[in-house]
């Protein structure tokens, strides 16, 4: 028992830990992005999920404590036990089935209620188990495709840079540094536009070729993955156009170009020939991948092979 009260007590500094570093804007505890990835797509805030974490250590912590002498209440710890492990399944099957990206700090919280629920005993651990995979399962069964738009809403720490215009629509442009498209488009706006952009890459950017547009310190690729991940886009350059009454998305750089032209009175020169895809919606999104004029997200555009063939 003291063990699990000790484990008990280390979950509780960690979670309270962590809603600190988050409240007063710190680097949160985690060792891979996968901690960005989950919070842009969860649509309760952090510090919320770390103060319930620490209440329930602390309900643990206590529990056993006053479990000393009257071994019987233990049961009711581990009725929470068992309600901790059901909602570290519903946290893992999420950030398997629908971020397809391990949070390390979640995964760290989880190593710490399995370890509990085994101190609890052999029938309760063997219980717990059961719980955490059927709860697994029932994730497995179900189809997430195009429901969870949600990610948008912390498109902006995604954001690498800006360029002043027109702020009447929010657009933001997802490129890729290895992408020839993306540059194109990202070239085209060197001699300015009467619209606002905002650029999202999906890589780590080495270098930048808009000299006019305002560079942010921090930024975050995986928030930018998860975004187009979570739309089922696959290529980029993407442009996503927010508004009060929904998104829209413009798939590859010659309509991006098109659009461009018409909206924000940007010069090319001569688009490249191709039908590209327009998509637009408020809670979901059936994406038109275009064939040509993007490059596909898990591959370098300059490979040869991803390549349509020139004329």
């Amino acid at each position: 028992m003291k063990l699990s009260r000790a484990i008990a007590l280390v979950g509780s500094i960690i979670t309270l830990v962590q809603a600190l570093l988050i409240a007063y804007d710190q680097e949160a505890i985690c060792f891979n992005s996968g901690c960005a990835v989950v919070d842009s797509l969860t649509t309760v805030d952090p510090i919320f999920i770390n103060l319930v974490g620490f209440l329930f250590f602390q309900i643990v912590f206590w529990g056993i404590w006053f479990a000393r002498k009257k071994h019987e209440r233990l049961r009711y710890v581990k009725v929470f036990l068992l309600a901790g492990i059901a909602g570290e399944g519903v946290l893992v099957s999420f950030q398997f089935f629908i971020a397809q990206i391990f949070c390390s700090y979640c995964l760290l919280i989880l190593a710490i209620i399995v370890v509990l629920n085994f101190l609890a005993g052999l029938r309760h651990f063997i219980a717990s188990s059961i719980v955490f995979l059927t709860v697994t399962m029932g994730f497995a069964s179900l189809q997430f495709t195009g429901a969870n738009n949600q990610s948008i809403r912390n498109i902006e720490t995604g954001t690498f840079a800006t360029l002043q215009g027109s702020e009447v629509e929010k657009r933001y442009l997802f490129f890729s540094f290895t992408c020839r498209y993306c540059e194109e488009v990202i070239v085209s706006l060197k001699d300015g536009s009467e619209c606002g952009m905002r650029f999202n890459p999906i890589d780590e950017i080495i270098d930048f070729s808009l000299t006019n547009a305002d560079l942010r310190g921090l930024y975050d690729p995986a928030v930018n993955r998860a975004i187009m991940q979570s739309l089922g886009l696959e290529q980029v350059p993407v442009l996503l156009i927010l508004r009060d009454s929904g998104f829209e998305v413009i798939n590859g750089a010659g309509a991006i170009q098109r659009y461009l032209d018409e909206k924000c009175r940007v010069s090319f020169p001569p688009v490249i020939p191709g039908g590209m895809g327009v998509s637009s919606g408020s809670s979901g999104l059936d994406a038109i991948i275009p064939q040509d004029e993007s490059c596909k997200v898990a591959a370098d555009c300059e490979d040869p092979e991803t390549l349509p063939v020139p004329k």
